[in-house]
C-alpha cells in the first residue's frame, strides 16, 4: 500500500471527519486519497495555508476534539506562522501534518529551517524519515493531543509519503482511544486549604458585597450551580472573566464580565469588594485591568485545578488547588456549619436594581457621521435578532470591544476569539471552522473588522463551496479601527488609519453568498429573515459603522 493511503486510513480510524488543506505536491496524495476513499470525511480545500490552519483551530476550539490540517512543506508551511502561534498560545488540540525534504535529496528548492520554524510556532514538531515510524508517530501525537498537549506538527519526508510498503509491513492502525489513560478523578481540595479560605473570608470583615469571579474553568468543572449556592450564602456578586461569560447572565446579582474591556458596573462592584474568590479564572492582566479591578486592600483567594495557574499572573492571598465544583461545595459547607449567611445583608433590592438597570454601553455622545451606524445601536438589535443557540466568533480589532458589550454568548464553549497572538485576519477562517464543527441546532456568527476581513476574504469562497452555516458580520468602518482610535488618542495623523474597504456586498455576492448592506436599522430589519435562523449557507452583513464612536478602552 502507499504510505499516503495509510496515513488517510489512520486518520479515518481515529474518527477524523474533517481535514483542512490546500493541495500541495508533497501532501496531495494524502488528501486526494482521503477524498477518493472515505465518503464520511470532508476535505476542506482552502485558498491559503494560513486559512487552513485557522479553520482547523476554530474547529478544534468548538469540538474540543483533535482537528487536522494538512499542508505542504517549505513555502506552504511558512505561510501559516501567525495561525500556528495563535493555536499554540491556546493549547489547541490541533494536528498539523506536513511534508519535509526527501531523505535522499541533496538540495531542495522549497527547503528552509523548517524544524526551527515549527519549534518557534507550534512548539512540538516531530519528524518522520522512515516508513516504519509513520503510524507510531501519528499515534503518539493523537495520544498527546487527547491528553491536552497541543498543538503538534508531524512532518513526514516527501519520499516516505510516496513510498509503497507491503500490506504485511504496514502496522495495524490502533483503534481510537486504545492508548488513552483513564481520566484522573477531580482534584479534591486539601481540608487545610479550605480552612485557610474560611479564615481569610471571615477575617476580611466584608463591609461590601464580596465577589465570586468565575472563569471558563468554573464552567468546564460544572461548578455553576455550586457557585450560585455559595454566592447566596455569602451575599456575593457573581462576576465572570470574558471567557467565562454566559452561564450567569440571568442571575440577578451577576453584573457581567470584568477586565480592561469589562462591563463598567462589574468593574465598579468588584473594586468595592473586600473579598474576591476567583474560581477557574487565570487572572491575567486583561482580566484584572493590570490590577485596577481589585482594591489594594482586598483579600484575593484563588481556586484552580492546576496549581501552576494560581498566582501565575496576579499575586493572591490564599491559594486553593482543587476542582472548582468540589472546592466551592466544601467551602459552602464549611460556612454553613458555622451558620454564616450574608444573603440578606448584601443581596439587597437596591443592588439588584443597580445591576438590572446598568446600560450595556456608557452613555457618551459622539458626532454622527452620515451613512454610518453607531455600533451601540446596531449590536443590541443584532443580539435580539440572532438565534439564541449560537456560537460567537470574534476577530481582533477595535470593533471587537463593542461586540463584547452588545452580543450575548450562551456559555464559554460558544465563544471563539483568536486573539492570543494579537493578529487580525483570523476571525473569518476561525468562524468557518466553527460553523463546520457546529451542531445542527447552532448558528455560528463571525464578527470581523474590514481590515482583518481583507486579509482573509478569499476564505468566503471556501465557506460558500462547503455550504458553511455562517452569518458573517463585517463591522466596516473603512479604517484600521484600533490604529485610528489610538492615533486619535495620541493626537496623531488619523488619516493614516483610514483605508477604505471595497463593497463587501458585491464581493460576497460574487463569491456566491447571500449578502446585505446595512447602514440603518431599517436595513437590518430587511435582512432579519436571513439571520433569524440557522442558515444553510453563508450570509454576509456589510455593516457600515462609525469609526468616530470610540470604545472606552481607548480613553
Amino acid at each position: 500500500m502507499h504510505v499516503a493511503d495509510g496515513i488517510g486510513e489512520y486518520l479515518h480510524t481515529q474518527g477524523v471527519d474533517t481535514v483542512f488543506t490546500l493541495l500541495s505536491e508533497d501532501v496531495m496524495d494524502i488528501t486526494s486519497g482521503i477524498q477518493a476513499t472515505y465518503d464520511d470525511v470532508e476535505v476542506v480545500e482552502c485558498r491559503h495555508e494560513q486559512l487552513a490552519i485557522a479553520m482547523a483551530d476554530g474547529y478544534a476550539q468548538t469540538t474540543n476534539e483533535v482537528a487536522v490540517a494538512v499542508v505542504g512543506r517549505g513555502p506552504a508551511l511558512a505561510q501559516t506562522g501567525t495561525a500556528l502561534v495563535t493555536a499554540a498560545k491556546q493549547d489547541s488540540p490541533l494536528l498539523v501534518v506536513t511534508a519535509e525534504t526527501p531523505t535522499t535529496a541533496t538540495s531542495d528548492l522549497k527547503g528552509f529551517s523548517q524544524q526551527s520554524f515549527l519549534e518557534a510556532t507550534v512548539g512540538d514538531a516531530r519528524s518522520v524519515r522512515d516508513t516504519d515510524a509513520v503510524v507510531e508517530t501519528l499515534d503518539d501525537a493523537f495520544h498527546d493531543l487527547r491528553a491536552g498537549h497541543g498543538p503538534i506538527a508531524v512532518q513526514i519526508a516527501w519520499d516516505v509519503i510516496e513510498a509503497t510498503v507491503g500490506h504485511g509491513d504496514w502496522p495495524t492502525t490502533p483503534a481510537p482511544g486504545e492508548r488513552e489513560r483513564t481520566a484522573a478523578p477531580p482534584l479534591a481540595p486539601d481540608p487545610g486549604h479550605v480552612d485557610a479560605l474560611v479564615d481569610a473570608y471571615l477575617d476580611s470583615g466584608a463591609t461590601n458585597p464580596p465577589t465570586i469571579l468565575a472563569g471558563r474553568g468554573a464552567y468546564t468543572a460544572n461548578a455553576v450551580d455550586a457557585i450560585e449556592t455559595l454566592a447566596e450564602r455569602m451575599g456575593a456578586i457573581i462576576a465572570t472573566t470574558l471567557r467565562g461569560q454566559g452561564p450567569f447572565d440571568d442571575h440577578p446579582y451577576a453584573p457581567g464580565f470584568v477586565g480592561n474591556i469589562g462591563a463598567p458596573l462589574a468593574n465598579e462592584l468588584v473594586v468595592e469588594s473586600d473579598f474576591v474568590l476567583a474560581v477557574g479564572a487565570s487572572l491575567t492582566d486583561y482580566t484584572t485591568d493590570d490590577g485596577h479591578v481589585f482594591a489594594d486592600d482586598a483579600t484575593i483567594a484563588h481556586i484552580d485545578a492546576d496549581p501552576s495557574h494560581i498566582g501565575k499572573h496576579t499575586p493572591v492571598d490564599v491559594a486553593i488547588p482543587g476542582d472548582a465544583r468540589l472546592t466551592v461545595d466544601r467551602f459552602e459547607t464549611a460556612l454553613a456549619e458555622l451558620d454564616v449567611d450574608f444573603s440578606e445583608t448584601f443581596w439587597t433590592q437596591n443592588l439588584r436594581r443597580r445591576i438590572a438597570d446598568a446600560p450595556r454601553f456608557p452613555d457618551r455622545d459622539y458626532p454622527q457621521t452620515p451613512g454610518r451606524m453607531d455600533p451601540r445601536d446596531l449590536l443590541p438589535r443584532l443580539d435580539d435578532a440572532l438565534p439564541a443557540d449560537r456560537n460567537v466568533v470574534v476577530g481582533a480589532g477595535h470593533f471587537a470591544y463593542w461586540v463584547f458589550d452588545g452580543i450575548t454568548v450562551p456559555d464559554p464553549d460558544s465563544l471563539v476569539w483568536p486573539i492570543q497572538f494579537g493578529s487580525i485576519g483570523l476571525g473569518l477562517p476561525a468562524g468557518i471552522g466553527t460553523a463546520l464543527a457546529a451542531t445542527d441546532a447552532e448558528t455560528t456568527v463571525a464578527f470581523c473588522g474590514d481590515g482583518g476581513l481583507m486579509m482573509s476574504i478569499q476564505a468566503l469562497e471556501t465557506a460558500v463551496r462547503h455550504d458553511a452555516p455562517l452569518v458573517l458580520v463585517a463591522m466596516n468602518d473603512d479604517a484600521l479601527g484600533a490604529e485610528y482610535a489610538q492615533l486619535h488618542g495620541k493626537g496623531g495623523h488619523t488619516d493614516s488609519g483610514i483605508v477604505p474597504a471595497p463593497d463587501f456586498t458585491a464581493v460576497a455576492t460574487a463569491f456566491g453568498a447571500q449578502s446585505h448592506t446595512v447602514t440603518t436599522l431599517d436595513d437590518l430589519d430587511d435582512a432579519l429573515d436571513s439571520i433569524s435562523h440557522r442558515p444553510d449557507a453563508p450570509v454576509v452583513l456589510d455593516c457600515k459603522i462609525d469609526r468616530e464612536v470610540r470604545h472606552r478602552r481607548w480613553d
